[in-house]
């Protein structure tokens, strides 16, 4: 594979932001091997609802915004990997909240960085960012590969290509092997409800198991989304981690389109109330949400042979499924419950 870093993989690894959605699959997927695994995380606890497993795992408590801190953690580990994942994740509360969204995606970034060049460790990193970097489709069907023009909409994505652009800076100047990860949007069990599929799966596990109004409350249905199984883009990022070139871009999607209306209808569809009515509160810009913006996804497949492994069917009835069984537990113990 050609760097010393990649020969000692697996290896020591941190990820940051460990205790997330996408970092707890990760940690998950790169557990069990021959990996010495440590989190850095906000708050240094884990979820409620994580797998015994994880909860081994060593966590250090760091918000990102230390370096001098950061690199004596950095120092203890000595990390022959880093995953960034940890950030402002958020995009509609960016607007509401710019400063901390760009204090989470590129000054957390920036901050790991210094901390690594401080530490004198010589670590692989895989940087995840954002597809949301591209903008929207300037026309309908629009392919956006690796070498797409960056059109940011949102301080969310603004942030996410500025920590995007630092990254490959940071590799061409000061040597450090970072790879840029693009991912789009991932969805399943464990995702936070400010995120529609997973609003939709609580929602309707809600109406099953509390005997809530069957009403479903949604925003704009009319986009078309790439919607990737979170455990499809982890496993992506191990890839990238394992064989991706340093200061390279690698999209990460499936490469299909899936309009939210219509991934909302699947979830009603196999819920225990198939007729339950949804209300749109805000119907958004139809023009642009019909636009389909396809990802270019050939980079990633024919460089790593990778492809999705779940289906569209097979995450939704997951995720709605992880939600019959987080509530029914927070029924049998309301003590634990969120």
């Amino acid at each position: 594979m050609g760097t010393a870093n990649q020969k000692n993989y697996p290896g020591r690894i941190l990820i940051t932001g460990i205790t997330g959605f996408a970092g707890s699959y990760l940690a998950e997927l790169l557990h069990g091997s021959d990996n010495e695994i440590h989190g850095v995380s906000r708050s240094g606890k884990w979820p409620y609802d994580i797998t015994e497993k994880l909860k081994k795992i060593p966590l250090h408590t760091c918000t990102l915004q230390d370096p001098e801190h950061l690199s004596t953690i950095l120092k203890k580990i000595n990390p022959t990997h880093v995953y960034h994942l940890a950030g402002f994740a958020q995009t509609n509360k960016s607007f509401v909240n710019p400063g901390n969204t760009w204090q989470g995606n590129l000054g957390a970034t920036q901050t790991l960085y210094e901390a690594i060049k401080k530490s004198g460790c010589s670590p692989r990193v895989l940087f995840a960012g954002s597809g949301l970097v591209y903008g929207s489709a300037r026309y309908d069907l629009e392919i956006k590969t690796e070498t797409s023009e960056l059109m940011p909409e949102s301080p969310y994505a603004s942030s996410k290509a500025a920590a995007d652009l630092l990254s490959y800076q940071v590799w061409k100047t000061d040597g450090i092997e970072i790879i840029r990860a693009r991912p789009f949007n991932h969805i399943g069990p464990r995702q936070s409800t400010d995120f529609a599929i997973a609003s939709f799966s609580k929602q309707i596990a809600e109406i099953e198991l509390l005997g809530k109004p069957p009403i479903i409350k949604t925003g704009p249905l009319s986009a078309f989304r790439d919607l990737t199984d979170v455990r499809d883009t982890v496993r992506a990022y191990q890839k990238l981690m394992e064989h991706g070139k340093p200061g390279e871009a690698y999209n990460i999607g499936s490469g299909k389109n899936t309009r939210i209306s219509d991934a909302l209808k699947t979830l009603i569809s196999i819920s225990k109330f198939p007729k339950l009515e949804f209300e749109e509160e805000s119907k958004g810009n139809s023009k642009n949400n019909d636009q389909q913006l396809i990802v270019g996804i050939q980079k990633l497949k024919s460089s790593f042979e990778w492809k999705p492994a779940y289906s569209i069917h097979e995450t939704l009835t997951e995720t709605l499924n992880y939600w019959r069984l987080n509530i029914s537990g927070q029924l049998q113990n309301p003590k634990e419950a969120k």
